[in-house]
């Protein structure tokens, strides 16, 4: 049999990463070695966006390279994939003989469903049973496994920093380099498709100690600021810190925390290709699904078009990538898709709806190129163009329209539309006629009419808006466990009160929410008492 010369493919995905983490592109308030030996080994894409920056619909549009309209999913959800037969990456490379293998978090629904995957090694963010994430397996066998919130204690404490309960060594983000470097070393006759996706940077900030005094009052940088006169504010949650309160700085030193862990960890990774021979012959991705607002314009979370939770870190080295490189040009997560069919010399059917382009072929593409992005549905969807470095935005809520120039104002502080502006119509119209053709073709049906958008009457913004949901962690017990026995509640006690100990813990104080948070906790069988003593500590 004749030797498979095909490229390996590697595929490094954090959940929630911003685009500034990476300290050979500017960001020198980061420890990123490992990133920053990807960014002199390959190309920086400096203007890469998320297709949809929300978890679900993002890592969806990356799995088939198709846009909500075919496979579902305009936010998070919990319904199946509209179109079984909708191609997806890992079953075009698994039929075309790769070995495909997917290790860390999916956001499959339901879970293990393998979407043509050939293994699948699963640690999820909620897995609804131990039986589905191996992570959690594994954390019995090596003696942990009385852990019941194994990324960090989400209910009650979801904004808040937190040491890691186990040792760096069984942390879950050394976990994923562990089980991607023993596929690696395992010897095979074919190329691999490898998808190596981690839980962090996303909250909790759940990482080991020494992580987090790295960052204990180092200076970073401060959020940027809402705009003047508030043209695109967005609304105050009851659970988001103030930027300058003390548990608004040590989320951001906790953040770029779990940024290093991380970085750590893929360096582990990427010594495992060296030592075996691989890096010449692999092609090495590193993005996120989105970025975190980590408070600009007061804001935390994702969701949202602005860059803190729309702009993502995008690196490619190996075979058609030139080394040491970096591009304007506007990309998104359709083009990487699309990179890594290209790349394995997969082409999907004519009738496979690919909204991307290979990057490798980059230097083809028009220096005008426009992409566009988009979020959510009904009255709170929006539309995202990005070209000729700038922004153009349309809200469904009321038709609300805004430009940024993104060269000369990063942080998006002046609306070029708002406040009477009127910026070149040969400027607005082509980025706005990019949206209409998107939705017409791979977005919400419907929506386009007569050449324009059909809006709904505005509204105003729930003030919870942009915490995703309403009472966002005052619910979040694990899930896997089925019953609460009296030891789950026991332990998850136990780990809430580690948290309480903390002097950055910081309950939220509206009372509505706290009224939830106490139900919640009765529902699954708690004591009511048991949370009342880390109310006050406020």
């Amino acid at each position: 049999m004749a030797a498979d010369n095909r490229p390996n493919i590697l595929l490094l995905h954090a959940d929630q990463q911003r685009f500034d983490t990476i300290a050979a592109l500017g960001a020198s308030h980061v420890h990123s070695p490992a990133l920053d030996r990807l960014a002199r080994a390959g190309r920086s894409f400096l203007r890469a966006y998320s297709s949809n920056p929300v978890c679900m619909p993002a890592r969806h549009d990356l799995l088939t390279g198709a846009g909500p309209r075919h496979h579902g999913y305009y936010g998070n959800s919990g319904a199946f994939l509209r179109d079984h037969a909708l191609a997806t990456l890992p079953r075009l490379l698994t039929q075309a003989g790769y070995q495909t293998i997917g290790i860390g978090k999916m956001h499959h629904n339901p879970p293990r469903e393998h979407h043509g995957w050939a293994h699948l090694h699963l640690m999820e963010e909620l897995p609804d049973s131990r039986e589905d994430d191996a992570y959690l397996q594994y954390l019995e066998q090596v003696g942990f496994g009385h852990v019941r919130c194994q990324h960090g204690v989400r209910p009650l404490f979801y904004h808040t920093p937190q040491p890691s309960r186990v040792p760096e060594e069984h942390h879950g983000s050394a976990w994923v380099a562990r089980k991607t470097i023993e596929v690696i070393e395992t010897p095979r006759d074919r190329p691999w498709f490898i998808m190596a996706s981690w839980v962090g940077p996303h909250p909790p900030y759940y990482v080991p100690q020494p992580y987090l005094d790295m960052y204990r009052d180092t200076p970073l940088p401060e959020p940027c600021p809402p705009p003047p006169g508030g043209g695109g504010q967005v609304p105050p949650s009851p659970e988001n810190p103030g930027a300058h309160e003390p548990r608004g700085i040590r989320m951001r030193e906790a953040y770029f925390a779990a940024v290093t862990l991380i970085d750590t960890h893929i360096g582990r990774i990427l010594d495992a290709l060296d030592r075996n021979g691989l890096s010449e012959n692999t092609v090495v991705v590193f993005t996120s699904d989105h970025g975190e607002m980590l408070g600009d314009r007061n804001a935390y979370q994702k969701q949202v078009p602005y860059e803190g939770a729309a702009h993502i870190p995008l690196l490619i080295q190996g075979p058609g990538f030139e080394p040491n490189t970096r591009t304007l040009r506007p990309v998104t997560t359709w083009d990487v898709a699309a990179t890594i069919l290209d790349a394995a010399g997969v082409r999907p059917a004519e009738t496979h709806p690919l909204v991307g382009d290979s990057l490798r072929a980059e230097s083809q593409w028009p220096a005008d190129r426009i992409v566009t992005t988009q979020s959510g549905s009904g009255a709170g969807r929006y539309l995202m163009a990005i070209g000729g470095g700038h922004k153009f935005i349309h809200w469904y809520n009321g038709g609300q329209e805004a430009l940024y120039d993104l060269e000369n104002d990063p942080w998006e502080q002046n609306d070029l539309l708002g406040g009477g502006g009127s910026p070149p119509a040969d400027l607005v119209e082509p980025l706005r006629l990019a949206c209409m053709e998107f939705e017409r073709t791979h977005g919400a049906p419907d929506r386009i009419a007569d050449r324009d958008f059909r809006d709904f009457p505005y509204h105003e913004k729930d003030p919870y808006a942009y915490s995703l949901y309403p009472r966002w962690s005052s619910f979040q017990y694990p899930h896997w466990m089925k019953g609460y026995a009296a030891d789950d509640l026991a332990a998850i006690e136990a780990e809430m009160k580690d948290c309480i100990a903390s002097e950055v813990a910081c309950i939220c104080t509206d009372p509505d929410w706290r009224a939830h948070a106490v139900d919640e906790w009765r529902k699954i069988g708690g004591d009511p008492a048991v949370l009342e003593p880390g109310f006050p500590r406020v």
